[in-house]
């Protein structure tokens, strides 16, 4: 199963709707037991004031980590990297966790 963007809002919905339950880092899906390791991340949605993107980061989703490394400025709903201010989205990326194989333990 590849890696998914979890938005903060869709989290919060999914908590309170008690739809997936979180401890630490992990989440868990309540109705199937699927279990991600959630790290934050944004998903860059445009650059501000609709200029071009030279980083071509539109559409992609970054995790901190990743952030730190380009040497961007994350602040809520912005992202600043060089010259280039972009709105982003907060959340979560998941990496899914392999399930035990049944009778292996």
């Amino acid at each position: 199963m590849a890696r998914l963007f979890i938005s903060q809002e869709r989290l919060d919905a999914w908590s309170a709707e008690q739809k997936v339950s979180l401890q630490g880092d992990v989440m868990t899906l309540t109705d199937d037991g699927r279990s991600f390791r959630i790290r934050p991340a944004v998903r860059f949605l445009r650059v501000a004031g609709d200029d071009p993107d030279p980083n071509e980061l539109v559409d992609t989703v970054q995790d901190e980590k990743s952030l730190d490394e380009m040497g961007a400025d994350h602040y809520m709903y912005s992202v600043i990297l060089g010259e280039t201010a972009y709105d982003v989205q907060p959340g979560f990326l998941g990496e899914p966790i392999p399930r035990a194989a049944p009778g292996g333990g």
